[in-house]
């Protein structure tokens, strides 16, 4: 048996493929003080669906696919480890003055980001490498002395270390680290060139020290979670999601925890892309949707291909490793509205989260969240269990509603509550065009794929809007990221920072880099025990045009660029992606290619969701029963037919509006759009 697990803000979604091939979700509250302990509430609510114990459980588990949000949660909360910074002399502002702009151009009363390491714990180090990678001024060991005096006086708990040039000659970097683990055995140490070897100064150092703050806390949790799975009989292969949506070894992430960085959401597009092949519908072109009860992720495929980039932020600073491309923007179940002093509604990016949640939960909450509006409008029953018995109170929902946004609008509760949902899906409509419109690429000619257990009340409205003309909410919508991990393949990422032109280009040095990268990979996949004929190389490097400041990543023609006729094809892979991304193709310019990368990929055994038997309700075409709902569209209270979706007839088209309520979501059906369900247990909705 394989379970996945993804770790949210609000809730922890599970699933369970097991020895039959069957796939079933759960879904069970994060519970943030210790993320562990909302894991294995919901590993007893599958031992308890299956009649079984947590022993016996675990012990039939062969693999257990784990998603976490500690790292992220690590820097928002700013309870990184206690970390020192070594930098070449002279360049000790490298984190606070970042790349120059700031986030508001026009804001001139905007303060200077403090940052991530503190003035007061950087420290610079007597050498010097130039881009050549020859040594300019040796290493002067004994400021290396002093500095670890330092740090043990400061009694820092990590060290970074990201030098000038490391990238080019890392020779000072590793005899540093030597230094370090003889003067401080016991102090985690990252070395720039290891954890991002890019080019750019600040997106390394910055990388480096996001990755040394998370040692000693990832090392923590990682231990915590692995302990008590082997406590409670667990024998299997464990495995972390990482940024770029492979799977990992614990000895890699423990390695490397800023690829820990947007763990679970990185699921999502393989998620989207594989149910959109599943369904058999649209052209590879998906837009992946998924929200929960603190935030809205928004992923796009083009032609199949899954984006990376190097752009991922938390709280400000960049962590640079190649990552799943995800706009992720706080928007989910559990949002908070409020209304301003000029009578303007505003949702989110507070979030109630898990404790108190919204006030509907009846844990204490006060504040109206989108959740509760979703449940006044009508749009959620109050039998909704969010996978664990989790009954809703209508009553305190109202209340919330009714005294923070109805009545300083003098509207109504529905009204309230409908304008309450409006401006999320206005702030979903905005992230998803921040991917699509502003980048020159035309929503109309994608699939929408809806997952988390919120997706289902919002993804049709939002559609509309984009002209979407089809939505796919899937069987596993509620646990959308865990199926992607159930389904993701075992990947990392290995580079080289190796500067060449079109015009002049180093064949000896770039396939000398090539075959280094070729060596690591394979010794990876080697560590992670994966068959020969299930192993695959992606190379790829980092282009542009010679006098641009950006680059975009271009796959290699093969494995090596041998001859010239290697290299022609390589620079016309980069006229393409260029021509693609920004309408401009500048044949008379040289390609500057400045990084070399490998991704190693085991391809792990395929999940397949299977087809419904034929008479799975075939004969329930009826509704269960109707809920009185505001609908926005037509600004009344009407009664609205309520399914459920295990009773749902299979390709029977039904007209809205209509409701389809699940154990893990409710699918909304607005007036004037079709739906059916399909033979894998997916709806489908098609907008007029």
């Amino acid at each position: 048996m394989h379970i996945a697990v993804d770790v949210g803000g609000t809730f922890t979604d599970l699933v369970l493929h097991d020895a039959t091939g069957q796939i079933h979700g759960y879904k069970s509250p994060t519970t943030l003080a210790d993320l562990t302990d909302g894991v294995f509430d919901g590993l007893m609510l599958i031992a308890d669906a299956r009649g079984q114990s947590l022993l016996d459980l675990l012990s039939e588990t062969a693999r257990f696919s784990f998603g976490t949000t500690a790292a992220t949660n690590a820097i928002l909360e700013g309870n990184g480890a206690r970390t020192a910074l070594l930098v070449t002399r002279g360049f000790r502002e490298t984190l606070l003055v970042r790349e120059g702009g700031k986030d508001d151009t026009y804001n001139i009363s905007q303060p200077y980001p403090p940052p991530y390491i503190p003035r007061f714990l950087t420290f610079e180090v007597e050498e010097r490498i130039t881009s050549e990678g020859e040594i300019y001024l040796p290493l002067n060991e004994e400021s290396i002395t002093t500095v670890i005096d330092q740090c043990r006086h400061e009694k820092v708990e990590a060290v970074a270390v990201a030098l000038l040039w490391a990238i080019a000659n890392p020779v000072h970097e590793l005899r540093i680290g030597e230094l370090l683990a003889g003067g401080l055995p016991n102090v985690p140490v990252s070395l720039g060139h290891r954890v991002n070897p890019c080019m750019r100064e600040y997106r390394r150092t910055s990388a480096t020290a996001l990755d040394a703050s998370l040692k000693p806390i990832v090392t923590q949790s990682i231990n915590r979670l692995q302990s008590r799975l082997i406590e409670n009989g667990f024998t299997g292969t464990l495995s972390f999601v990482t940024s770029n949506g492979g799977h990992t070894s614990t000895e890699e992430i423990l390695d490397k925890p800023v690829y820990l960085c947007f763990s679970g959401p990185s699921a999502a597009p393989e998620a989207g892309r594989r149910f959109a092949e599943i369904e058999m519908i649209g052209n590879g072109n998906v837009i992946t949707v998924d929200m929960g009860g603190t935030s809205f992720d928004v992923s796009i495929v083009t032609e199949g291909q899954i984006p990376m980039h190097r752009e991922g932020r938390i709280a400000g600073h960049i962590f640079g490793v190649p990552s799943v491309e995800v706009h992720t923007i706080g928007a989910g179940g559990g949002s908070i509205a409020r209304v301003d002093s000029g009578g303007f509604v505003h949702v989110g990016p507070e979030s109630a989260g898990a404790t108190p949640g919204p006030a509907c939960y009846g844990n204490g909450g006060i504040l109206p969240t989108v959740t509760d509006a979703n449940l006044v409008s009508g749009l959620m029953g109050n039998a909704f269990t969010s996978g664990k018995g989790l009954d809703l109170h209508p009553v305190l929902a109202e209340k919330a509603v009714t005294k923070l946004i109805a009545e300083p609008l003098g509207l109504s509760p529905h009204e309230a509550a409908a304008l309450v949902t409006h401006g999320c899906e206005q702030n979903m409509i905005v992230a998803i065009e921040e991917l699509t419109i502003k980048r020159g690429i035309d929503p109309r000619e994608y699939i929408m794929i809806a997952g988390g257990s919120a997706a289902g009340l919002h993804a049709a409205a939002i559609a509309r809007e984009l002209g979407i003309g089809r939505v796919v909410v899937p069987a596993m919508s509620g646990v959308l990221s865990a199926f992607g991990i159930l389904t993701g393949n075992i990947g990392f990422n290995f580079g080289r920072s190796l500067m060449t032109v079109s015009d002049r280009f180093d064949f000896e040095s770039v396939n000398l880099a090539l075959t280094e990268l070729e060596i690591e990979a394979d010794a990876y996949l080697e560590r992670m025990r994966v068959e020969p004929k299930d192993r695959s190389l992606r190379y790829s490097c980092e282009a542009r045009y010679l006098g641009q400041v950006w680059e975009l990543t271009v796959p290699l023609p093969g494995s090596r660029i041998g001859d010239q006729k290697a290299l022609e094809l390589l620079v016309e892979n980069f006229h393409r992606a260029h021509q693609r991304v920004y309408s401009v193709r500048s044949e008379l310019d040289a390609v500057e290619m400045t990084e070399w990368n490998i991704q190693a990929i085991g391809q792990l055994a395929d999940v397949t969701v299977s087809e419904l038997a034929t008479s799975s309700g075939v004969n329930s075409a009826k509704p269960a029963g109707h809920r009185r709902t505001y609908l926005k569209e037509i600004r009344e209270l009407v009664d609205v037919p309520v399914y459920v979706g295990h009773d749902f007839p299979i390709e029977v088209p039904l007209n809205g509006p209509l409701f389809i309520d699940d154990a893990l979501s409710t699918v909304v059906v607005p007036p004037d759009c079709i739906v059916r369900r399909s033979r894998h247990g997916g709806f489908v909705i098609e907008l007029q």
